[in-house]
């Protein structure tokens, strides 16, 4: 690393790090609000920040992207002001060797990020939202039950605690005509690790038929089913954007094994991979609109484009990850067409500068 590598990494450093901690204290604050609105008179101040500090690192994951653009934009402008990137620039750095100045530092965020994503965020997540709902609810249960889907049968869970034991089991079993053949109606189910079988407890059976329906109690039944626990479990806690890889490939795989399309684990996994692609892109972008449109403006209109750009980049994520959904679009194409967008329009920017 030469001089001027290490002197641009020291000021995109040090504009990265404001402004991350200033993105990071304002989304914490807005979450605490967000919580303190919780109407519960077991859930106050103290258990509102428990949640917000342990589901910070996930909080830290997801701005951190726009913390870099925004801090680039901010370490590049400086530069421009000065007129040091004039000299940079006439002393033959081409817009391919400031790529390379930032990289470092850009590496160096990246490798924080996924640090945080997939090895510290989700642990803290699951354990944050299970101390939120034993503080709001004195259980360890997932609020409001979840549906779940295995080949012709539909499952509603009242509650699941965070080691996968269920709580109010209602399957509704359909034939090939998609007609109901049986319901199966549990107190409680575990799971048989051994055996590989869930074993469902209390309950009742009642089959439908031409003749009428026939219902008959158990107390104890077994269900083959290849759902796992740290499937529903996952499902029940987190969101698809809060699990680890693992997680989500564990998600996608039950997806497949089911017929289902495009889901939301889709879009997020292929959202994890390709991460440091977005990286890359949103980092040349900040140099090329540097170089570029907003070389000699001040620094409040480059971080209103800054702030609007970012903004753009999430707005478009948000529209075509619905999309892909809705019309069976594969997730990585629906990835990749925010982030191409941005590195086509970097890339064009540059050759216009040059």
């Amino acid at each position: 690393m030469t001089t001027a590598d290490r002197y641009i990494t020291g000021h995109a450093m040090r504009s990265i790090i404001v402004v991350v901690l200033t993105l990071l204290l304002l989304v914490s604050l807005f979450a605490l609000f967000e919580e303190l609105d919780e109407d519960r008179g077991t859930y106050g101040l103290a258990e509102a920040m428990n949640y917000v500090l342990k589901t910070m690192p996930r909080r830290l994951d997801e701005i951190l992207v726009y913390g870099l653009f925004l801090g680039y934009l901010i370490a590049l402008g400086r530069l421009a002001e000065t007129n040091e990137l004039t000299i940079f620039r006439v002393s033959g750095m081409s817009p391919t060797r400031l790529m390379l100045a930032l990289t470092p530092s850009m590496l160096l965020w990246l490798g924080i990020s996924v640090s945080i994503s997939e090895f510290v965020a989700p642990t803290a997540e699951r354990n944050a939202e299970a101390e939120r709902l034993t503080a709001l609810y004195g259980t360890l249960h997932q609020r409001g039950g979840i549906w779940v889907r295995t080949d012709d049968m539909y499952m509603h869970l009242a509650a699941i605690d965070q080691y996968g034991n269920l709580q109010g089991v209602m399957q509704y079993w359909l034939d090939e005509q998609d007609q109901l053949v049986q319901t199966i109606r549990a107190d409680a189910g575990s799971y048989d690790r051994g055996a590989s079988q869930w074993h469902l407890t209390d309950g009742a059976r009642t089959v439908f038929s031409d003749n009428g329906a026939h219902t008959e109690t158990f107390h104890a039944l077994t269900w083959d089913n290849p759902i796992s626990p740290e499937v529903l479990a996952s499902q029940a806690f987190l969101d698809a954007n809060k699990m680890s890889l693992l997680e989500l490939r564990r998600q996608i795989e039950f997806a497949k094994s089911q017929q289902l399309g495009v889901s939301e684990y889709d879009l997020a996994f292929w959202s994890r991979v390709l991460k440091p692609v977005t990286y890359l892109g949103l980092t040349l972008f900040a140099l090329a609109v540097v170089l570029g449109p907003l070389r000699q403006v001040d620094m409040g209109l480059r971080l209103t484009v800054g702030i609007f750009a970012g903004l753009g980049f999430k707005y478009l994520q948000d529209l075509f990850a619905p999309a892909a959904i809705v019309f069976n679009i594969p997730a990585v194409v629906a990835i990749l067409i925010p982030i191409t967008a941005y590195w086509l329009t970097a890339i064009y920017l540059i050759r216009r500068t040059a």
